[in-house]
């Protein structure tokens, strides 16, 4: 050590200790270098913190947690999709999905809750970009042995008289419900609406109980109980599909863009 000291002197051209056999100390000039090492250490150290917390923030950040909302009556097939994209090209994120209704939909996404949502259209937001991603028809859900046969598809007048379970209501889907009611209003009827669901499940064991026939999309109907059956309705348009985000998030375009590509390339057309 002694001699990396003295080749170091060497180097920098003054002395930095004041040497006898009994007693080493700084000289004057070594004082000096010494404390301005010291506050430059110091400073590297507050420096390297701020670095590394930097830099944590922007990892905590980029694994945080991108949340999409979607109708409960959207096919699970669409999650599916997305789940497989997140796994190939963005495994940092922490995806998460949430049912939301879709009046609550268009603010979670403008003020930022949620990063995406899916969603029946039509939809009324000029804030937020609407990719169009596929379409689901919507279908009649009765007992198997019902007296609607449902082959192959039923007629919209065949429901004159049935009790209806819908999944739309003038408060969650008030598009959708006026749709349903102007549909059937052209037909030459007025729907006799039993139960309004917030789930596949409900409306399933609705039928299970004998309240009504069932409306519900397509796409909703894949976990259906093996006791019920269910058809697509002729005289009903089907329902648009769309990928809703915020145009003004420049930190998951990358991602955004990426998600709404695979849909539009996928788009799903149910019981088309």
């Amino acid at each position: 050590m002694s001699r990396q000291i003295r080749e170091f002197e060497e180097e920098i051209g003054f002395e930095i200790f004041h040497r006898d056999h009994h007693f080493v100390e700084p000289t004057e000039a070594g004082q000096s270098f010494i404390a301005g090492i010291d506050e430059m250490i110091t400073r590297l150290n507050a420096d390297f913190q701020l670095a590394r917390d930097t830099a944590r923030n922007i990892a905590r950040r980029s694994s945080a947690s991108f949340i999409i909302g979607y109708s409960p009556f959207v096919p699970a097939a669409f999650r599916r999709e997305i789940r497989s994209v997140q796994r190939r090209k963005f495994a940092y994120l922490n995806l998460q999905f949430r049912t939301v209704f879709a009046s609550e939909l268009v603010d979670s996404i403008s003020s930022g809750t949620f990063q995406a949502g899916i969603t029946f259209a039509p939809f009324e937001s000029s804030s937020l970009e609407q990719i169009s991603i596929g379409s689901d028809r919507l279908c009649a859900v009765t007992p198997q042995n019902s007296l609607l046969t449902g082959s192959p598809a039923g007629v919209l007048t065949d429901l004159r008289l049935q009790p209806l379970i819908v999944a739309c209501s003038e408060r969650r889907y008030p598009i959708l419900y006026q749709q349903l009611i102007e549909e059937c209003a052209t037909a030459g009827f007025k729907p006799i609406i039993a139960e309004e669901v917030t789930s596949p499940q409900e409306a399933f064991d609705l039928v299970l109980d004998g309240v009504g026939v069932a409306i519900l999309p397509f796409g909703a109907c894949a976990e259906a109980p093996s006791e019920l059956q269910y058809f697509p309705i002729n005289g009903l348009e089907p329902l648009p599909l769309i990928f809703m985000y915020r145009r003004e998030d420049f930190h998951r375009a990358e991602i955004l863009s990426e998600l709404a590509d695979l849909l539009r390339e996928k788009r799903l057309d149910y019981a088309s």
